[in-house]
């Protein structure tokens, strides 16, 4: 499936009220000496029902973003803050997972699941989390809730290694959504997957979505998953975000050139001719122990210049989402001039 074809697929749908908001979260990985930010400074708001995409080359930090909100790794600085059995939001608890508050799925459901167990133990496992045994009178609704996600009852008594690389992640599904959590971070979850199974995968996650109201970070470096799943986008870079915006925004009409050269790298992705100057992506991703100062892409950027070197870009407001009203903002000097075509190229 290609991005635009995709994008035809994903409905516009009624924003609520936010279920996930995260404010300048920071995750500092190493020691005194050799500590470096896998994420710096990430701010994030989900609609209630709604799915964000979080898209970006390996070593970007948006595996660390989401194992952060789920509680899997600490939190430096920051607040994450989850919607609550009341209605509002609440700060999340700060013990390292969060079951009933945060679930995730994870890349490879043969890492994720029990080898030695049947596998409608593990899908009940959030239900008994201080218990070392799980109980057999949990079997059935094991069961149901393997029914949930389009798998039988003879599936229920198997081990993870006599199943197919779908249904072993259509279980980590199951588990996910078994503690009925209103937050779910998926990481790469259909990475591992055959491109033919993966298609059904992302259809099952959108189905409990709409009917749970459950609410989705998704984490993909495809760009045709997240056309096809997410409402919205953000785009990281070093640990920080570039943009964000509604989906059909953002790879469509990219104001980041980062963006910019991640679609130009997809193939068969069209680009009006105002899109003449985007280059493709150049270079690897700089050490994160030694980020570039100022413009953190300024490395890699074909129309860096001084100031790029010199200040951080702000994000701002590039344009006004007429699906959903929600900000697209980009945080680039030259955004303006780079879609215009006019933008300085930087010197050799």
């Amino acid at each position: 499936m290609t991005v635009d074809s995709a994008l035809s697929i994903r409905k516009g749908e009624e924003r609520q009220a936010p279920a996930l908001q995260v404010r300048d979260l920071v995750v500092r990985y190493g020691g005194r000496r050799d500590s470096f930010h896998a994420v710096d400074g990430v701010s994030v708001e989900v609609a209630r029902g709604a799915t964000l995409g979080i898209i970006g080359e390996s070593g970007s930090g948006k595996s660390t973003l989401a194992k952060a909100i789920a509680g899997l790794v600490p939190i430096a600085a920051g607040t994450v803050e989850v919607l609550g059995p009341d209605g509002g939001l609440a700060p999340a608890a700060s013990s390292v997972g969060r079951a009933g508050q945060v679930q995730m799925i994870f890349q490879d459901p043969a890492l994720a699941l029990n080898l030695g167990r049947p596998v409608w133990k593990s899908v009940v496992e959030p239900l008994v989390p201080h218990r070392l045994a799980v109980p057999r009178r949990l079997r059935d609704r094991g069961v149901e809730l393997l029914g949930q996600v389009g798998l039988g009852p003879e599936i229920a008594d198997r081990r993870p290694g006599q199943m197919s690389g779908g249904q072993r992640q259509r279980v980590t599904i199951a588990r996910a959504v078994a503690a009925r959590a209103p937050v779910v971070m998926c990481d790469e979850p259909v990475a591992a997957l055959d491109i033919s199974v993966q298609a059904g995968v992302l259809r099952l996650l959108d189905e409990l979505r709409e009917a749970s109201d459950l609410t989705y970070l998704f984490i993909s470096h495809d760009m045709a998953s997240i056309a096809r799943i997410a409402h919205d986008v953000g785009v990281m870079y070093l640990g920080r975000l570039v943009e964000i915006g509604p989906v059909r925004e953002v790879l469509r009409s990219p104001r980041h050139p980062y963006t910019q050269a991640l679609i130009r790298a997809v193939p068969r992705v069209g680009l009006g001719a105002r899109d003449a100057e985007i280059q493709t992506l150049e270079g690897e991703i700089p050490d994160a122990r030694r980020p570039p100062s100022g413009c953190r892409f300024r490395t890699r950027c074909p129309f860096a210049q001084e100031i790029c070197a010199l200040e951080e870009p702000p994000a701002e407001s590039v344009a006004e989402s007429a699906d959903s009203g929600s900000a697209h903002q980009a945080a680039c000097h030259f955004w303006r001039e780079i879609r215009a075509g006019t933008a300085p190229r930087r010197p050799d």
